[in-house]
């Protein structure tokens, strides 16, 4: 691994990440590797600019094979709505882009984008979607219950976006090994 210290930020990268991101520009034929980093590092900004608006500094940004991690201790002290405003962020940065590219007549790149959002909102792992999720039923349910019905909201949406996305044939193989992966995590938990 290697790591950087950016004041009180660590930068990391893990090798998983260059040996993903080299197989995933030798295979691309679509031109669209350099569209998808992009997109990824708009949402990942996003966190950091939301949390900035907040007082709030990230502790870690970690690349490895499976995406972008990005870790603060100063979002999970914040209150619930500051941590769901920080959480949305990366999303919505996808949904935002995905319209201008649309607009601007770049139809694959923005479903590149929309899809990197609506991923990123699955309750599973680390994703979005899991926290904000997890902001919600915190304030609702009870504490035992919260991470298995997390984990049961995290199969139940990756199978459903799975099945939709089989049937009309968008995805690549990257998103179905990655949600097979935090599926199979998800279900070994439970």
């Amino acid at each position: 691994m290697i790591e950087l210290k950016l004041k009180r930020t660590a930068l990391r990268w893990d090798f998983s990440f260059f040996a993903v991101l080299a197989v995933f520009f030798i295979w691309d034929y679509s031109g669209f590797g350099f569209a998808a980093l992009g997109i990824c590092t708009a949402h990942e900004l996003a966190h950091l600019a939301v949390m900035r608006l907040f007082g709030m500094s990230p502790d870690s940004l970690t690349f490895y094979g499976a995406g972008i991690r990005l870790s603060a201790s100063t979002v999970e002290s914040a209150p619930p709505g500051d941590q769901a405003a920080v959480y949305a962020a990366g999303c919505a940065m996808n949904f935002l882009l995905g319209g201008v590219f649309l607009v601007a007549g770049e139809g694959r790149i923005a479903a590149v984008s929309f899809a990197a959002g609506a991923f990123n909102l699955l309750p599973l792992g680390e994703f979005d979607g899991r926290r904000l999720l997890k902001l919600l039923l915190i304030s609702r349910a009870a504490p035992e219950n919260v991470d298995t019905a997390l984990r049961i909201c995290g199969i139940i949406s990756a199978v459903i976006a799975g099945a939709v996305l089989f049937k009309a044939g968008g995805a690549s193989p990257t998103f179905f090994i990655t949600a097979a992966y935090l599926v199979i995590l998800s279900a070994k938990r439970l």
